[in-house]
Parts: C-alpha cells; structure tokens; sequence
C-alpha cells in the first residue's frame, strides 16, 4: 500500500470516527450564529445618485469649473453638507436618533451621523452616490434624500460664494490699482503742465522757435541800424537846411539856398550810379545817397518858396533862422520823430525778443534734465497701466460669471436617481453571516476531533504499532463484539443520526419561519 493511500485511510479513519462530533459542532455553530444574526440590530443603507452637470455656456477663467475639479468640487461640497449647522438641521427634522439626543450632546449626535454617511465618486462619469445607513428603512431613506438635496443647494451657495467673493476681491484689487495709476497720472499731469515747454517732445518746436526768435531778433536789428542811418541822414539834411535858412537871414542871398554846385551835384550823381551796379535800392548806402540827391535837387527847385516872417512877430526875430519857415524843415523834423518812436518800439520790441530767446535757451538747455526726471516718474505707469487693464479684464469676466451663477446656469449637481427605502438590511448579511457560522463551527469541530485523537494513545493502524514497537506485525486480529454491544453500537448510531437530523431540521425550519416572519432578510 502507497503513502497516498494510507493518508486518505488515515483522513477517512479520522472523519469516520469524529463525524458525530463534527456534525454536532456545526450545528452548533450554525445555531450560535442563527441567534447572533438575530440579536444583531438590523442596518439599513438608502443612496442617492447625483450628476456634476457641466456649465453649458463656455466658463470664463473666473469660473469654479475652471478654478476647482470635480473631486475637488465634492469634497469642498461634502464638507459643507456635513457641517454640524446641517447635520443638526436634518436630525431635527426627521427626528433621527431620539435616544442618543436624550442621553449625549449635539455634537457628538452629528458626529455619529457624519460616522454613517458615506459619499463615493463613480467611475467613468461625472457622478458619485451619497449613502446614509440606519436602523429605520424609512428615516434611512429620508435622510439620503436630505443629504442629496443639501448637495444641491450647498454647491448653488458654494458656487455664488465663490464668485462673489472673486468679484470682491477683483474689485478691491482694480480700486487700489485705480488709485496708484491715478495717483500717477496725477504727478505725471502736475509735471508735465509745470515743465510742459522743457518737454522732450518740445525739444524740436522749442529749436525752432528759438530760430524764428532768432531770425526776428536780427531783423530788428537791421531795422534799428537802418533807422539810424536814415536818421542821421535827416539830421544832416536839417543841418544843412539850418544852414541855408541862417545864412538867408544874415543876407547872404548869393549863397542862401542857392542851387547846389554842379560838381557836387554831378559827384552825387555819378556816386550813386556806381553803388546801384552794386547794391540794391535798399541798401543803405544808396538810400542815403538817394536821400542826398533829393536834397540837393530839393533846395535848388525851392529856392523862390522862401516867406518872410509874419508882420508883427518879432518875438523871435533875433534868433537865427527864426525869420523864415520852411516846410521842408518841418518835414524832416516830423520824419526824424517819427523814426524816434519807430526806434524806441523796436528797442522794446528787440528787449522782448532778447528775453523770449534767453527763455527758449533755458528751456533747450533744460530738457535733457527734464528728460531724465520723466523717465524717472514714468518708469512704472507701463506696468501699472498693464496691470489695471488686465483686472478690467478680470472684472468683467468675474462679473458675468457670478451674473451666470445668480441665474443658475453654472455647474450644477443634479439628481439623477432618489433614495428609496430599502427592502432588507445593509447589515448584518445573512449568508455571509450563516457562512461565517458554518465555518467557525467546522472549524470547532475539526480541532476539537483533532486534540480528541492527539490525546487518546490507543493505536488505529497497524504500522503505527510497527513504527512504535519496532518489530513486524505478523497477524492481526479484528475486533469481535458481542450481539449486545453490536446492538447498542446501532442504537447509538441511530439516537446520534436522529438527534443531529432533528437539530439540522430544526435549524432549517427555524430558518423558514423566521424568513416568513421577516426576522431573516435574504
């Protein structure tokens, strides 16, 4: 005979002989647990399913979508539908654990509660189930609902919380850059209406002014010196008028106002000739030339336009050249007035023109400095400017996101399947229960057969007595009971084969009835 073969005789051998304890162990076991599944207190689990539905106008970057994911989303969500001001509220009005409200605080009531709510993300979709279990089916379901419509409404607040609290913020953060770049355009704006022609885009007007300040000063200039020149021209003129008139006084009428010495008169001619191949007419040179011939031509054609003095004057007949008028003299005493006050105009207007360009050279001399300065104060108004245009930005996006959430039409969570009441108990499980039972029974038995055949020294096997004795067995023989133990060996096979058959019908009917009762939920 094999070694296999012996195992299994010994396995057989062992079952055979303990089967009665075994069996009697399992039921046991069985009954043991049929009455801890009874004892146990029933727990029933209601859940609701809900749907993170995605905002259907295309978010802005203000937007939670954009901000926050979906697990982010449910757990920011979760903890607030767990909060204790929430939880408080739904005992209180389904009237949940009215036992532990009588004995323990509030506090520790939503803490056992929070213990029995659970919320998983599903896989695959947008979607999670929020669970909630106890021992009422009804309240279970109740409290589920509850919790799926404090999703709801919590996300809706959460939502426009969140927005709103952009918007603030935004709003606070464009104020204060409105208020710096103000403040900077304020100074920008003082400075620039302060030094606006030490500008450096007035450089270029202010070189061409000074220019034209220029170009005028020098034509004054040349107006004043031909002025001059015309006026010393005239005084000679009234000189030489003078001169005439005073020797016509004193008789000398061969040389008063006679007319010009041809040669002086051909020299004069022949002078100026020669300056016009040269100059222009509006040299001064020919013009005082011009101004000479005509004097000249002058006394000699109005030499008979001489007056005697008024009869009856003689206040002033002593005076030289007081006898006579002439009109010519007064002409050129009114032409010398006149370029006095032509004179003394341009000098005012030549001292304005001096201290206009002494100012534009101040201004072109300065405008590097100021240059320099407005670099200075400018350096930041780019980035501040920058910065107040993109929180305009911000704003306006924050604004129409939050104007989307007030009208509901961000994110949402949507149920999508209610909680019912549940038909049996999430707990206990009574096949697993019952399993659990039979194999804690089975294993009762199989180690109290095993410590029973440990303990007991008689020998079962014939090689057992070999190994032990250390000699061979040369015959063997049977045991031989007698009529009267062969009989109650049968009567007790017979007592043990009803008693565990009535235990296992018992357990089973035991188990129909309290099936139909209810007190067994499959």
């Amino acid at each position: 005979m094999s070694d296999e073969q012996q195992q299994v005789n010994k396995i057989v051998g062992f079952l055979s002989r303990n089967l009665r304890l075994i069996l009697l162990l399992l039921l046991c076991g069985l009954g043991a647990g049929l009455g801890a599944y009874l004892k146990s207190p029933k727990v029933y689990q209601a859940s609701a399913l809900i749907m993170y539905q995605q905002q259907q106008i295309n978010p802005t970057r203000m937007s939670p979508d954009v901000q926050t994911r979906l697990l982010e989303m449910v757990n920011t969500v979760g903890q607030q539908v767990t909060s204790l001001s929430n939880l408080e509220e739904i005992i209180v009005s389904h009237g949940l654990y009215p036992e532990l409200r009588q004995r323990l605080p509030m506090v520790d009531v939503v803490a056992a509660m929070r213990r029995q709510i659970s919320i998983e993300p599903q896989r695959g979709a947008d979607v999670f189930r929020v669970a909630y279990t106890g021992d009422d089916p009804r309240q279970v379901m109740l409290a589920a609902n509850a919790l799926a419509a404090k999703f709801i409404e919590e996300n809706i607040r959460f939502r426009e919380e969140r927005v709103s609290e952009t918007v603030a913020y935004i709003r606070d953060e464009l104020a204060m850059a409105k208020s710096s770049l103000d403040k900077q355009e304020e100074g920008m704006r003082d400075y620039k209406l302060r030094y606006y022609n030490e500008m450096p885009e007035q450089r270029a007007a202010n070189i061409a002014r000074l220019n034209a300040l220029q170009a005028q000063y020098q034509n004054i200039q040349n107006n004043l010196q031909d002025l001059k020149r015309t006026q010393i021209l005239i005084q000679e003129q009234i000189s030489l008028r003078q001169d005439i008139l005073l020797r016509l006084a004193e008789g000398q009428a061969g040389v008063v106002a006679g007319p010009a010495p041809p040669s002086e008169l051909a020299r004069v001619r022949q002078e100026l000739e020669v300056l016009r191949g040269r100059y222009t007419d509006s040299h001064p040179d020919v013009r005082r030339l011009q101004a000479r011939l005509e004097t000249l031509l002058g006394a000699q054609r109005e030499e008979a336009g001489l007056e005697e003095p008024v009869a009856g004057d003689v206040s002033g007949a002593d005076a030289p050249g007081a006898r006579f008028q002439d009109n010519q003299l007064a002409q050129l005493a009114l032409q010398l007035k006149e370029i006095d006050i032509s004179m003394a105009r341009l000098n005012r207007e030549q001292e304005t023109v001096r201290q206009q360009i002494e100012q534009v050279q101040r201004w072109v001399e300065t405008t590097p400095v100021r240059e320099a300065e407005w670099a200075a104060l400018t350096r930041d108004y780019s980035q501040l400017q920058h910065h107040y245009q993109a929180l305009v930005a911000r704003s306006l996006e924050a604004e129409s996101a939050e104007m989307l959430e007030r009208r509901q039409k961000g994110s949402q969570f949507r149920i999508i399947e209610s909680a019912y009441q549940p038909g049996k108990p999430f707990s206990p499980n009574f096949r697993k229960f019952m399993i659990l039972a039979a194999a804690a029974g089975l294993g009762l038995g199989l180690g109290v057969a095993y410590l029973r055949e440990f303990t007991d020294t008689s020998f079962k096997d014939v090689r057992d007595l070999e190994a032990y004795l250390g000699l061979a067995v040369t015959s063997a023989v049977p045991l031989l009971p007698t009529t009267r133990e062969k009989r109650w060996l049968r009567l007790r096979g017979i007592i043990w084969a009803i008693f565990l058959g009535c235990g296992f019908v018992a357990l089973g009917v035991g188990m129909l009835l309290l099936w139909q009762r209810g007190l067994i939920i499959l």
